[in-house]
């Protein structure tokens, strides 16, 4: 029986242990959590420059048009662009992330989180599309606290609401153009007719 207590032991320890790190990492959860979440409200108001305590000094990003970016100003300068001015693309976008699972902690200090968003894009001409993106997030603790230090977004190249709306105002022009076309041609074809009936 002695022996059958030795042996359990350090089962019963690892057990101890495994339970104390379970609740260590449900502290980093909940702060990955409100990164996430204060994160996606700073996106979605625009207010980029409140996502600045939430970034690591060695931060990147790229973008669902595959751009990078490694600051915050030259990444905010790039989301200015699409909502203001005369050439702006939308007036709204809304984002919606969620991670797939928890956090995957490949060290004391980082992490790798992925997941989806399915964003709302309002259009510059006033047509609302919803796009599903995919995510991928790498974390690290940096002065005692949580950080973003990577983000990639990704799209299906092959079906999404950018193409959808491409292919849409293609047509229209197309459409455009032949009837512009048609019209030309009836002018031309009266006025030869009636240019004929005169000889």
């Amino acid at each position: 029986m002695k022996r059958l207590c030795l042996m359990l032991l350090p089962l019963l320890a690892l057990l101890v242990c495994a339970t104390a790190r379970a609740e260590d990492r449900h502290a980093d959860h909940e702060a990955l959590r409100n990164i996430l979440k204060a994160g996606t409200q700073a996106l979605n108001s625009g207010k980029l420059e409140a996502m600045a305590p939430l970034l690591h000094s060695q931060f990147t990003i790229i973008t669902v048009d595959n751009q990078k970016f490694s600051s915050l100003e030259a990444f905010k300068a790039y989301w200015d662009g699409l909502f203001q001015g005369e050439n702006r693309l939308l007036d709204k976008l809304e984002a919606a992330p969620v991670a797939d699972e928890l956090t995957q902690f490949l060290s004391e200090d980082v992490g790798l989180v992925h997941g989806v968003s399915n964003d709302v894009y309002t259009f510059r001409d006033g047509s609302v599309r919803t796009m599903p993106t995919r995510w991928t997030a790498v974390v690290a603790r940096e002065g005692g606290n949580w950080k973003l230090v990577k983000l990639h977004f990704s799209v299906n190249l092959l079906d999404n609401p950018m193409l959808t709306a491409t292919k849409e105002y293609a047509l229209r022009g197309i459409l455009a153009v032949g009837v512009v076309l048609l019209l030309l041609g009836l002018i031309l074809g009266y006025w030869l007719g009636r240019r004929r009936s005169r000889v």
